[in-house]
């Protein structure tokens, strides 16, 4: 009885210290709805253990990719660099710094050669031949980019870009979109951004703004709030111009990079499907502010990847769904049609790229 006693009295005092000690977040609640059952076009199928390897051991990871014109690809890594890697996979070099230790996150060609790239702090253009490197901005002087992640560029040359969270930066020693994820508030910008480097803020109030896809028809750009697992449109020219709608809410999988085909088609990157600690979380704030309170390893340990490509039509309908059945992939971030049938697939943690035949 004694011995019980010490124990519960020890317990009492380890837990107040842990509901005393101050808390690096203010978590919000949601209740996240139930995911969609993986049935139908949903259905697991492990097409992805088809696809090819590129660059394997060469790169650090491949957040997103452009494909080179030459043959290849580009691909940013979290040190600040651009890397190149052959067709065949097997060489890799680096082409630019393009910043110092803040992650390159999107990439995407202007219609005038240079590559595009969003690296958290700002958005640059790269001139893949010299690697001459030039800052376009660092976003609004009153807020500028915390977490500048992806981008698509218009006809007339207008770049679109998300800020995933302006309040949690992406860096190294940075928290980045651990506390953003738990702490469920609307963080995220979009915005239009000119080669000059005048911006102008499209939508506020987002959910991690993460992917973003020009339509086929070029009237309107589709941006993905990955922690609300939602895909948006924002209608640039037409009778609808200035409006904003969710085409698909509720998504099977966590989003992370959209990219349309031109003909209508999205291809969404799922990091993993969707994880029940994190619907707790959301619907718990008492328990995520004290569970964040722990090492981060302990509280964002939710299993293995279990990643996926989820193809859609511009109103939203899922037309297919593609697989990785072993996690070779990690965590998929990002899927780029190469316009012959393939899609390169761009991973957040594995240092590899894949490419796929679609079926």
């Amino acid at each position: 009885m004694r011995i019980l006693a010490v124990v519960l009295a020890s317990f009492v005092v380890v837990f107040a210290i842990w509901w005393a000690w101050p808390a690096r977040i203010d978590p919000a609640y949601w209740d996240e709805p139930e995911p969609p059952e993986l049935s139908g076009v949903l259905e697991p199928d492990g097409a992805l253990a088809r696809a090819g390897a590129r660059g394997d051991g060469l790169i650090h990871s491949s957040e997103d990719i452009a494909l080179a014109p030459g043959g290849g690809f580009y691909t940013g890594q979290p040190d600040g660099t651009l890397m190149w890697v052959s067709q065949n996979g097997r060489e890799a070099r680096v082409v630019a710094r393009i910043t110092d230790n803040r992650p390159v996150l999107g990439l995407q060609w202007h219609p005038e050669g240079r590559l595009i790239a969003a690296a958290s702090d700002g958005v640059y253009a790269v001139d893949v031949d010299s690697g001459r490197v030039e800052l376009i901005s660092r976003g609004p002087d009153d807020r500028p980019f915390g977490f500048a992640d992806d981008l698509d560029i218009a006809e007339d040359g207008t770049i679109y870009v998300t800020d995933a969270s302006w309040y949690w930066a992406n860096g190294v020693g940075e928290p980045s979109f651990q506390y953003d994820m738990a702490e469920n508030r609307p963080y995220g910008l979009f915005y239009a951004l000119q080669m000059n480097g005048t911006i102008e803020l499209v939508r506020e109030g987002l959910y991690f703004a993460n992917g973003v896809a020009m339509a086929a028809d070029g009237q309107s750009v589709f941006v993905i709030e990955t922690f609300r697992y939602r895909l948006s449109r924002y209608w640039i020219e037409g009778p609808r111009a200035g409006e904003w709608e969710i085409v698909a809410d509720n998504l099977p999988g966590i989003p992370d990079g959209v990219t349309g085909d031109g003909t209508g088609r999205l291809y969404i990157a799922m990091d993993t499907q969707r994880v029940a600690l994190l619907r707790f979380m959301h619907r718990n704030p008492f328990w995520t502010r004290m569970l964040t309170k722990l090492p981060e390893f302990v509280w964002l340990r939710s299993g293995p990847p279990r990643g996926f490509i989820l193809v859609v039509d511009e109103q939203g309908e899922y037309l297919d769904s593609w697989h990785d059945p072993d996690g070779r992939w990690g965590l998929i971030a990002n899927v780029v049609p190469d316009g012959e049938g393939r899609l390169y697939i761009g991973s957040l943690t594995e240092p590899r790229a894949g490419v796929f035949v679609i079926p």
